[in-house]
């Protein structure tokens, strides 16, 4: 691999990553928020952690627009965060085996 591959690879994965760590925290932001019951400490805490993920997001991009004669990175499409949800499944269930006396006869064929 050439080294303009390499700076490719390494620009491409750190813009992608950032972009997808920005947009996975959020929902789980606006949970926590949601559940703070106003309380201003934790509404700072997640203004703060907003703008650090966002700029890391923003930053990596511009470092792909930045270095457009070094690499061919293409600009990051939208990633859609994975949100674990609970199954909706109906979980099998074993009835119990009929009991019989240890002294009953076995049926026969």
């Amino acid at each position: 691999m050439s080294q303009a591959q390499d700076l490719d690879s390494a620009v491409q994965a750190l813009t992608i990553g950032f972009a997808a760590l920005d947009a996975a925290i959020q929902p789980a932001l606006q949970v926590i928020a949601d559940n703070s019951s106003g309380n201003p400490t934790i509404a700072t805490a997640i203004a703060n952690i907003q703008a650090i993920t966002g700029k890391m997001a923003s930053d990596a991009a511009a470092l792909t627009a930045a270095v457009p004669g070094a690499t061919t990175v293409p600009a990051p499409g939208p990633v859609t965060p994975v949100v674990d949800a609970q199954p909706d499944a109906t979980l099998p269930s074993i009835d119990a085996p009929t009991i019989t006396a240890p002294d009953a006869t076995p049926p026969t064929s």
